[in-house]
């Protein structure tokens, strides 16, 4: 006989052997016990955690001949039968989702079975069906016959038509914990003679996020590579391509530190031992998920919610004692956006690099704390933390003074004006090229690039208060980019505007505001 997968030879045969769904187990047993079988079901939840092998079970019970407690006995003539298909007809919609092909099982179902008493239609995916499939479904579904229930199953509920829901009972399936797959993983184990120690099993649970299938195929592809001795953690990680947990934690003190160069030391770890770039991206972040839920309820409260080993929780209440909870919330986040770049990207490594050293430098856009600011540059500057009141009008900053030409100091002051509203008429292009170097400066597109009172005096006026305070702790870094732009040590002043956000702007300001894009007649 061919080899059976173990997801295929350990599919649950009855009710009590589904793993991790007690609620919807509980609610269908109890239908068939009490024989109050309703003719439409909708199983949602994620791929792996039981919603056609819940479909199966509950399709042999209700036609079962010698049922115990709900249960199929799974030894009389239709039990049997049901495994080859008999009274129960599965379907994928994925690949049978066409108008053309519900028409066609409108027309099967109308068939008494020869015996027993339910026809039993499982669609799996039904979410793929194309809408004058689910229109033709529907019809079925508002006036079924008395022999055919119709299980439905879905992994995005979403898709499916408000109308069809509505005429079904939902069935929720959750993700499975990972000491359920653990326990469930190590009874296969022991039952197929397979040597693993309990930390890879726990490993393997981890890594399955909740589906049981996934385990069963990962502990099945163990088993093929080391299948004359006990499997490891080290073994599972190597068949996986994961990376050693502990790498996370060097990684994590890196960033801690702000050492760029360990940060980098770590990636080409990562790549020279020819591991997953994007699994070390998804596990790093679920090692500081775990590490901010530390932060949050303590080494006590922290112990019943995370589901690491001792050595693992003593790393993280050490870290957790260094660091905040706003910066660790800040580098998840970075580090999600980085797996969603990953998913498409050729350069994996070029992206991991260019991200750790902006999370190492502090150089990210931050929404949960306020950026440091960067290293003070040769630029002086005036700190300037609010004007209650605008300028007067005879000398706002937008406005150049005339100049009388008594004196080669007068000839200077004009020339200094025209070299600063020379700048300012240049800020747009000059502040996008900002803005691609440093995003994390995006509140400058919410303010104006003003001529100040001096020769070299400029004035950046924020529209908000929120703003005002980004731009203020970036200030050094912006005077930083202006000198290198324009080799001249420009007295950089921040202000806060007074004016709403729904001001009137002038001809020059607006124009400047879009960059140019409208022409004024």
């Amino acid at each position: 006989m061919a080899y059976l997968a173990l997801y295929r030879k350990h599919r649950p045969k009855n009710f009590d052997e589904i793993v991790g769904q007690r609620a919807v187990v509980t609610a269908l047993q109890n239908q068939v016990k009490y024989g109050q079988i309703g003719h439409a079901y909708l199983f949602c939840g994620t791929r792996g955690t039981g919603k056609t092998s819940t479909a199966k079970v509950f399709a042999r019970a209700v036609n079962c001949l010698h049922p115990v407690n709900g249960n199929p006995c799974n030894e009389c003539e239709l039990c049997r039968e049901a495994e080859s298909g008999f009274n129960v007809i599965e379907i994928d919609a994925a690949s049978n989702n066409g108008v053309d092909n519900i028409r066609d099982l409108r027309e099967e179902v109308q068939y008494t079975p020869s015996q027993g008493r339910y026809k039993v239609y499982i669609i799996d995916e039904v979410h793929m069906l194309s809408t004058a499939a689910f229109n033709a479904l529907l019809k079925t579904l508002e006036e079924p016959p008395e022999h055919a229930i119709f299980i439905l199953a879905t992994t995005d509920p979403q898709k499916v038509l408000p109308t069809i829901v509505s005429r079904c009972q939902r069935y929720d399936f959750r993700r499975i914990t990972a000491e359920e797959i653990t326990m469930q993983l190590r009874r296969v184990a022991q039952a197929e003679s397979i040597q693993a120690d309990d930390a890879a099993l726990a490993y393997i649970a981890a890594i399955a996020d909740g589906g049981m299938r996934d385990a069963l195929s990962i502990l099945d592809q163990c088993h093929a590579y080391y299948i004359d001795r006990t499997i490891t953690l080290a073994d599972v990680e190597e068949v996986l391509g994961a990376v050693d947990d502990r790498i996370f934690t060097k990684m994590t003190d890196a960033l801690i530190r702000q050492d760029v160069a360990a940060l980098l030391d770590g990636v080409a770890e990562v790549f020279d031992t020819g591991r997953d770039a994007l699994q070390f991206v998804t596990g790093w972040n679920g090692y500081l998920r775990n590490l901010l839920v530390m932060k949050v309820l303590g080494t006590r409260q922290a112990g019943s919610a995370l589901s690491v080993p001792a050595d693992s929780m003593e790393r993280l209440a050490d870290q957790a004692g260094q660091t905040g909870r706003n910066q660790i919330a800040g580098w998840i986040e970075q580090l999600a956006r980085l797996e969603m770049q990953l998913k498409t990207a050729s350069s994996r490594r070029i992206l991991i690099e260019v991200a750790v050293i902006r999370l190492g430098s502090g150089t990210y856009e931050e929404e949960f704390i306020p950026a440091k600011p960067a290293a003070k540059p040769a630029v002086r500057s005036v700190m300037q933390p609010s004007v209650t009141k605008p300028l007067p009008a005879q000398i706002q900053p937008t406005q150049v003074q005339p100049t009388k030409p008594k004196s080669s100091g007068s000839d200077r002051q004009a020339s200094g004006n025209t070299e600063v509203q020379k700048f300012v008429d240049a800020w747009p292009r000059l502040q996008d090229e900002l803005l691609r170097r440093s995003p994390n400066l995006m509140a400058l597109k919410y303010s104006q690039m003003k001529a100040g009172d001096g020769p070299a005096e400029l004035i950046l006026t924020a529209n908000m208060p929120v703003y005002y305070n980004q731009i203020e702790a970036h200030k050094e870094e912006i005077a930083s980019f202006i000198l290198e732009k324009t080799g001249t040590p420009y007295m950089l002043r921040v202000m806060k505007s007074d004016q709403p956000s729904g001001m009137s702007w002038g001809k020059e300001d607006f124009t400047r505001h879009i960059h140019g894009d409208v022409n004024f007649k």
